[in-house]
């Protein structure tokens, strides 16, 4: 990739009110660029990082991927996927979810991931049938600002008639104040 071509793809990557940070995202992909020449990859590395942070900082929470898992995940991407979406009412939903953009807190030297989370269920004409909030909290301390971070959400919907269902599960960074939230879709039978 050409510099002018790299230094273009890092400035549009934001294009909206974080365009101040654009051409210091561009200097960074520049940076690496000129150390890679120069065959320093760790270095070269650390830019792209770099300007990953300032995009990452400027992101609102969400989520790259949420989906009901075949079982316990073992971590970042280790998750077998679930086949379909319907459950038995006395089966619980594990759901797997990969946030972006949370801030970090720190406790001495090590970086603290937390996040608050809320539920609400609507049936199939939109209706609210059940919500909460400050019902589960997914946190990690890290010594590394760990952008690899898994969410698991286990649900136990057993008190629900048969039916079909939306859950939206909504996190809160209690380091940032950023609200996030991904909504699946799923049926309850006996």
């Amino acid at each position: 990739m050409t510099r002018f071509a790299l230094a273009l793809f890092a400035s549009t990557m934001l294009l909206a009110p974080a365009t101040t940070i654009a051409g210091e995202i561009a200097d960074h992909a520049m940076k690496a660029e000129d150390l890679l020449a120069a065959g320093n990859h760790e270095d070269a590395i650390k830019n792209l990082e770099a300007a990953q942070d300032l995009v990452w900082q400027e992101s609102p929470l969400l989520f790259r991927r949420a989906l009901f898992a075949a079982g316990e995940p073992a971590g970042y991407g280790m998750y077998d996927l679930r086949e379909g979406s319907t459950f038995k009412r006395s089966e619980p939903l594990i759901i797997y979810a990969e946030p972006m953009g949370y801030g970090y807190g720190r406790d001495g030297s090590l970086y603290q991931i937390s996040l608050d989370l809320d539920f609400s269920i609507t049936d199939a004409t939109g209706n609210v049938v059940a919500s909460q909030e400050n019902f589960g909290n997914l946190s990690i301390r890290s010594r590394f600002p760990n952008k690899e971070f898994m969410a698991k959400v286990t649900y136990d919907f057993s008190g629900l008639p048969p039916g079909d269902y939306k859950v939206t599960t909504r996190a809160k960074d209690k380091n940032t104040g950023k609200t996030g939230d991904f909504t699946l879709a799923f049926t309850l039978e006996d």
